[in-house]
C-alpha cells in the first residue's frame, strides 16, 4: 500500500495524463496538493521506484505506468460513477423505435464505440441460461419450411431448411412432436445434451434412414448454442492496439468467452487492465458491465480500449449506456407482452 499522499498523487497523475497524454511534471500538481514542489517531485520518484510511475524519456514529467493504472482501477476507481453530461447525450442517441432485439444491442454497442473510438462488444444472455420455450414448423413449399424456435418466451429464432428428400409431410409432424416431448421447457445446456445422446435413439424408432434427420437436427439447433454477440468499433483496434487484436476481433465466439471469463458471477461490474489471458488483449483493458435484459437474465457490456484510457470518463459512459439499455429493454419486452392491437 501507497501513503495517502502518494495515493492523491497517483490519482492527480492518472486523471491528468488520461486526459492531455502528456507526462505530468510536479508544478502541474503544486495547485492541488498543498505542499512544496520538492515534496511533490520525492514522492514522485517514491512512486516510480514502486513501479506506479515511469519517467518519460523527453521530459521530466512523469506518466503511470501498467502497474500505476491498475492500482488506480482498484483502489481509487468508482465503477458506480455516473457524469450528468453522458446522460444527456446519450438518452437522444437512443432516441429510435426498435423492431427487435438485435436493433437495441447493434446500436448500444455502435453508439459507445463511436463515442469513445474503442471497440464495443454486447453479448446477449448466455446461451446454457436459455429454455427452448416453443418450437413450430411451417411448410414454405414442397421442397423447404421454416423452423420458428423460441427463448425464454420472448426471443424467436428462425430457421430455413430443405426439407429432406426422403420426407413425408407427417414425418415433420414426427419431428415437432419430438421436440415438442423430449427437448421444450428445457434449458440450452440439456437440449444440447439430449441432442447427443437421448434424440439419436428416439429417431431411431420413427424413421429407417436416421443420418439425414439427424443432420437437419443439427442444422435447426446449432445456432442456439453459440453466444449472441454485436461487435463495433473494430477498426480503432488498429489505433490503440494492433493487427493481432483486429483479427482477432473477428473470432467473435472466442471473444465472448473471453468477456465472460473476466468477471466473477456476483459481479455487477469490473475493470481488468492488462489481465487477459487472451495475448490479444493482454495489453489492452476491458470495461465489462452487466444489464438486466427483462424476463431473460443478465446481457454484458464490455469496452475494450488501451491501458492508457480515461477511466472515470469510460465508466461514466458504459454506465448509462448500460442503464439506458435497461430501460430500452424493459419498454421493449413490456410492449411485446402487452395487448397493444386486436385482431377482427
Amino acid at each position: 500500500m501507497i501513503t495517502e499522499r502518494q495515493n492523491e498523487i497517483l490519482n492527480l497523475i492518472v486523471d491528468l495524463f488520461t486526459q492531455t497524454h502528456e507526462p505530468v511534471g510536479s508544478k502541474a500538481l503544486q495547485a492541488s496538493i498543498e505542499t512544496s514542489s520538492a515534496t511533490i517531485r520525492n514522492e514522485m520518484a517514491k512512486l516510480e521506484k514502486l513501479g506506479l510511475l515511469e519517467k518519460a524519456h523527453t521530459s521530466s514529467g512523469r506518466m503511470p505506468s501498467a502497474a500505476g493504472f491498475k492500482y488506480f482501477v482498484e483502489h481509487s476507481l468508482n465503477l458506480d460513477s455516473i457524469d450528468e453530461r453522458d446522460v444527456y447525450q446519450l438518452v437522444k442517441a437512443f432516441d429510435f423505435e426498435a423492431f427487435k432485439l438485435e436493433d437495441i444491442l447493434a446500436k448500444a454497442s455502435h453508439v459507445l464505440a463511436a463515442i469513445t473510438g474503442y471497440t464495443v462488444a454486447i453479448l446477449d444472455v448466455e446461451p446454457a441460461r436459455q429454455k427452448l420455450t416453443g418450437f413450430e414448423i411451417v411448410q414454405l413449399s414442397n421442397h423447404d419450411a421454416l423452423a420458428v424456435l423460441n427463448l425464454d418466451e420472448s426471443k424467436p429464432i428462425t430457421v430455413q431448411f430443405a426439407i429432406p428428400k426422403n420426407f413425408l409431410k407427417r414425418d415433420l409432424l414426427i419431428l415437432k412432436e419430438i421436440v415438442d416431448e423430449r427437448l421444450l421447457g428445457r434449458e440450452l445446456m440439456d437440449v444440447h445434451y439430449k441432442l447427443r445422446t437421448e434424440i439419436p435413439q428416439v429417431l431411431q424408432k420413427y424413421f429407417t434412414v436416421t443420418d439425414n434427420v439427424l443432420d437437419l437436427f443439427d442444422y435447426i439447433f446449432k445456432g442456439l448454442f453459440q453466444e449472441s454477440i454485436f461487435v463495433d468499433g473494430k477498426v480503432h483496434a488498429l489505433d490503440y492496439a494492433g493487427l493481432q487484436t483486429y483479427q482477432y476481433l473477428d473470432n467473435e465466439q472466442s471473444l465472448a468467452l473471453t468477456i465472460r471469463q473476466s468477471m466473477a458471477e456476483n459481479e455487477m461490474a469490473t475493470v481488468q487492465v492488462a489481465d487477459s489471458s487472451e495475448p490479444a488483449l493482454a495489453d489492452l483493458s476491458l470495461l465489462t458491465y452487466k444489464f438486466l435484459i427483462p424476463y431473460r437474465g443478465f446481457g454484458l457490456l464490455s469496452l475494450i480500449g488501451p491501458i492508457d484510457m480515461n477511466y472515470r470518463r469510460n465508466v461514466s459512459l458504459i454506465n448509462v449506456v448500460g442503464r439506458i439499455l435497461a430501460v430500452k429493454l424493459r419498454d421493449y419486452y413490456r410492449y411485446l407482452n402487452s395487448n397493444h392491437y386486436e385482431v377482427h
